[in-house]
């Protein structure tokens, strides 16, 4: 059980940036490009602060990728002891939209075996890879995304599901960041997930309002939770090129 207690707060705290994708870079930017993010939480203290940095970028049949690495700071709490994370990630340009690959997601599997002192983890994701149009309008629908990922730590075996549901365009707004003012699309949505260990589960349900800049990405995102409550807000804090 003592396992359990740990493995439900971590799953849930690695599910948090995967639901996120906190960055806003554009294909054309520079390798050395970075970005920070700073989550403040409702009650006025940060549970996360996250740099990205472009460190590759290839092309080929049309499309770019950008590798990024990302390095996080996540507090579950305000008097917690912060964990640290190091991933790398993938963006992938096309002519038409910006694909999130779901193989992004194994770069958490380090943090676990870390959590779990060395034990060998394997992660196994299947369902979509989330993706934001190029091309935004007001009143555009989004389609819905879904990714499940079956978790093994040696003999506990876990499952996640992470879901975007009923994601839609609802305007068009200039916004103001630390990091500066951007012409945006606003985006609603509502996101889910859900772990289970055998007959133990955890679900956090949310709903979010992101600030889009087309071609780039979310520059600010306020959650609330499932009774319309303020829960947190994601804010660009600095860009460097």
């Amino acid at each position: 059980m003592k396992k359990f207690r740990v493995l439900l707060p971590a799953l849930m705290m690695i599910a948090a940036p995967m639901m996120a994708d906190a960055q806003a870079f554009s294909k054309d930017d520079p390798i050395g490009a970075e970005q920070t993010f700073v989550t403040t939480e409702a009650a006025g203290w940060v549970s996360e602060r996250s740099t990205y940095k472009i460190t590759d970028k290839q092309e080929s049949g049309g499309r770019t990728t950008l590798i990024i690495s990302a390095k996080s700071s996540v507090r579950a709490a305000k008097d917690s002891t912060p964990v640290e994370t190091d991933l790398s990630l993938k963006m992938i340009y096309t002519p038409t939209s910006i694909i999130i690959p779901k193989e992004n997601f194994t770069s958490a599997v380090g943090d676990l075996e870390d959590l779990f002192e060395g034990k060998k983890v394997t992660v196994t994701f299947s369902g979509d890879d989330p993706t934001l149009p190029m091309d935004l309008k007001v009143g555009q629908k989004l389609p819905d995304t879904e990714v499940k990922a079956d978790i093994n730590i040696e003999r506990l075996k876990a499952k996640m599901n992470l879901k975007s549901t009923d994601r839609r365009v609802t305007g068009q707004e200039r916004v103001t960041v630390p990091a500066g003012s951007f012409d945006t699309f606003v985006i609603e949505e509502t996101s889910t997930a859900k772990v289970n260990i055998l007959i133990i589960s955890e679900t956090e349900k949310t709903t979010e309002k992101s600030w889009v800049v087309p071609g780039r990405g979310e520059v600010k995102t306020v959650s609330y939770d499932k009774k319309g409550k303020l829960m947190s807000t994601t804010e660009m804090i600095s860009f460097k090129k």
